[in-house]
């Protein structure tokens, strides 16, 4: 049954209410007042304090510096501060090599390591279809110079970056030894491998060392080899695994899980800190499948894209991981480019797995079998060093058991 009430009770009632909002809203507004000029006393402080050093250095500082690197070195140490591996600043030049490595370009196609005891910067692996193959170079040639500098231990570090990548079409001189015999050739780079396979019987190996643009291309390309050998189980090995991003990681996780078809929700999704929804990660192809099964091998240093691999095979029930405990850093990066060229990578939102895990804050992924291998042996890098490496032989025993 219908009530009426006087016209006098509904302003009555109409006033109060807008009294309540009124007070409300003063309420709310006062707490959102006291938090910014919070942040803005903060805020001032920190400008103050930087003001007051660089005041001091200016007038006091007896040698001689750089405006420049004093600014790269101050914006490196403010993102260090947030103690986040995403976090970082980034020169002008580093930014772009930045970019090209995350395009997959830049390098000539090979891995090398220094070998201390030696003295000597080896190469590991030639990959197939690069430049460094078509240079004829091989697997354990030995590098002496790089465009004309000796390769020394102090300088090794930097040599094997300026190899994996550098400008595009850019060419580099190297000398090596074979043999004894040494040779000089020019390498043009240009070409950054990130996924290698070998097999075993019928079971296949897949090696990914970072996750770009071109990564799921490459793991395709890899997928179809080792399918051509008839292989019926899979090991992916993302030890040390850390570099790359999130979201071409996704692309490869995306041709092993079920397409949107068979499973309507997102496969993960990214969450910022704030709680809102960020991004969703979907599969829309068909997933490979391996009846013999899946390995995912991990250790401390798989971080980033190789978690969500893990996490997301294990969640589909399509892999089994094996090995140590990950890093715990399965975040989104965005890049802020700057002013005069420079960048900073700065962590916005962190992953959610298909069920509802957040690997993040240094808490890892706990293998479903623990794994352990001493630091000071070199992880393999193909199935054909199965007996020097116990964790790679601990995941074939597993599927071959």
């Amino acid at each position: 049954m219908n009530k009426k009430i006087s016209l006098g009770l509904t302003i009555a009632l109409i006033f109060i209410s807008i009294t309540a909002t009124f007070a409300i809203t003063m309420t709310v507004s006062q707490n959102i007042y006291n938090g910014l000029i919070s942040r803005l006393s903060n805020r001032f402080e920190l400008y103050d304090g930087f003001s007051a050093i660089d005041n001091y250095v200016r007038t006091n500082f007896y040698g001689e510096f750089d405006d420049d690197a004093l600014l790269a070195s101050s914006a490196r140490g403010y993102l260090k501060a947030l103690d986040d591996a995403g976090s970082f600043y980034m020169t002008p030049q580093e930014y772009i090599e930045y970019t090209r490595r995350m395009k997959g370009e830049g390098g000539i196609g090979i891995d090398a390591a220094y070998n201390a005891e030696k003295g000597k910067l080896i190469i590991t692996e030639v990959y197939s279809g690069s430049s460094a193959e078509n240079a004829e170079l091989k697997k354990d040639d030995v590098i002496t110079e790089v465009d004309g500098e000796s390769v020394t231990a102090e300088n090794a570090a930097t040599v094997i970056d300026s190899l994996r990548f550098g400008r595009r079409f850019e060419s580099v001189s190297l000398t090596y030894l074979r043999d004894g015999a040494e040779k000089t050739v020019t390498v043009m780079r240009g070409f950054a491998k990130t996924v290698s396979s070998s097999f075993l019987g019928d079971v296949g190996y897949v090696r990914i060392t970072g996750f770009y643009e071109n990564t799921a291309e490459q793991f395709a390309y890899e997928m179809d080899a080792l399918n051509a050998q008839g292989v019926t189980s899979l090991i992916i090995d993302v030890r040390d695994c850390k570099d790359g991003s999130v979201d071409y990681a996704s692309a490869v996780a995306d041709q092993l899980l079920p397409s949107g078809v068979e499973s309507a929700e997102a496969i993960a999704s990214a969450v910022k800190k704030d709680g809102t929804n960020y991004k969703n990660f979907t599969s829309d192809t068909k997933a490979l499948t391996f009846p013999g099964g899946v390995i995912v091998l991990v250790n401390g240093g798989t971080s980033g894209g190789a978690e969500l691999i893990a996490a997301q095979l294990r969640d589909f029930s399509k892999a089994k991981i094996v090995g140590t405990t990950t890093a715990g850093e399965m975040t989104i990066q965005e890049i802020y480019t700057l002013e005069d060229g420079s960048a900073i990578s700065l962590t916005v939102a962190k992953v959610v797995s298909y069920s509802g895990n957040t690997y993040c804050d240094g808490k890892g992924i706990e293998p479903d079998v623990v794994s352990e291998i001493d630091s000071s042996v070199k992880l393999a890098i193909s199935l054909d060093e199965l007996e020097k490496d116990s964790q790679l032989k601990d995941a074939y025993s597993d599927l071959t058991q």
